[in-house]
């Protein structure tokens, strides 16, 4: 390793530490720790599908800790699927709070009248500025003694040398490694509902026990998608042994039709599904090749085997499967780590080939 990179990863580490001193005495001078059972506990995690299904786990961690309390959750949401549309078992969560940025003050006057004894933040990649603003905010404006569960956020400089040479964990082991050190040990319980779905078409594939294979091919930034070629390719290389049903929501249905049109033992799925009839899907598929997406992280949640592709336009290792038996597939290029909603040749994306993932799958496959 080069001097520059050592002193590009001494400089990482120094701003993670300097963030982490200030947040944990800031933390410590703000709040107390003797709510050991607490009647009702304010949970925020912020973001839309993806962000709030790898909250699901910690969730459930909670309430499987405090079996008797309120447990509600505060989602800030600027569109999408929220905390209130999944497919959560019953008494998981209590009450959702679901608004946009400028719903959010309107919110937090309702919150303010709950008289909320432990508050713990699932946190997204927010700063120091914004994390000492929302203890500030959650002390002393919802009055709330007892609160954790902020931390150093990301580090927006030299990622690739932090996705080289240091320990990230996914957002879900994050969460869980938080909740451990304040006694909310891991249940390993499943609270995601699954139900069978209404499509007749699907239903057959399932009931007929016909092997499948799921593609989620839905994502809302054009840097994360797949070329529809390759998915062609990649069903070309499958052959006829196995049905395939494409997923996504109805933003997908014109790429999911494109697809259909040169096979007969492909399904278009977007659109058709709830979220607990995918699941139901997903738990019954051989294998599912996805994209960096919410649906992704639901598959995840119930095991499902899986192939990911990854864009390297963000820090990818915190939003892996979880799953050890999952393959993930990614290029790490000169231009990784954009940060861009947009990408002309969307390069990254294009060198994951449809061969390397038929070999992934075919291992799969092999082992199941």
């Amino acid at each position: 390793m080069t001097i520059f990179k050592r002193i590009a990863l001494i400089y990482v580490k120094l701003i993670i530490s300097f963030r982490l001193l200030v947040i944990n005495v800031i933390q410590r001078t703000l709040f107390q720790d003797n709510s050991s059972k607490p009647k009702k506990i304010l949970i925020n995690r912020d973001g839309a599908f993806g962000d709030s299904i790898v909250a699901v786990p910690s969730i459930s961690n909670i309430r499987n800790a405090h079996p008797d309390a309120i447990i509600d959750v505060l989602n800030i949401n600027s569109g999408g699927i929220s905390f209130a549309q999944l497919p959560l078992k019953s008494g998981t969560i209590d009450n959702v709070y679901v608004a946009n940025k400028k719903e959010r003050k309107e919110i937090i006057q309702k919150l303010k009248k709950q008289s909320y004894d432990l508050f713990i933040q699932l946190p997204q990649n927010i700063g120091l500025y914004k994390s000492i603003r929302n203890m500030l905010l959650v002390r002393f404006y919802l009055n709330i003694r007892n609160a954790f569960g902020w931390d150093a956020g990301r580090v927006k400089n030299f990622m690739g040398l932090q996705k080289k040479h240091l320990s990230m964990p996914t957002e879900t082991k994050r969460f869980n490694n938080t909740l451990n050190k304040h006694g909310i040990t891991n249940s390993n319980k499943m609270v995601v509902e699954s139900a069978e779905p209404n499509d007749k078409q699907i239903l057959d594939i399932i009931n007929t026990k016909q092997p499948y294979i799921v593609f989620l091919i839905g994502g809302k930034l054009q840097p994360k998608k797949w070329p529809l070629e390759h998915w062609k390719t990649l069903i070309k290389l499958i052959g006829e042994n196995y049905s395939i049903i494409i997923c996504g929501g109805e933003n997908e249905l014109n790429e999911a039709n494109n697809i259909c049109a040169s096979f007969h033992n492909v399904i278009n799925a977007c659109g058709k599904l709830s979220l607990s009839e995918l699941a139901f899907v997903l738990k019954k598929a051989r294998v599912a090749i996805s994209l960096d997406t919410g649906a992704m992280h639901l598959a995840d949640i119930i095991e499902a085997r899986q192939i990911v592709l990854f864009s390297t336009r963000d820090l990818s290792n915190k939003w892996y499967p979880n799953n050890p038996e999952s393959i993930v597939h990614e290029n790490v290029l000169s231009c990784s780590f954009c940060l861009k909603t947009e990408c002309e040749d969307n390069i990254c994306m294009k060198m994951i080939s449809p061969e390397d993932v038929y070999t992934s799958l075919s291992q799969l496959i092999k082992s199941y």
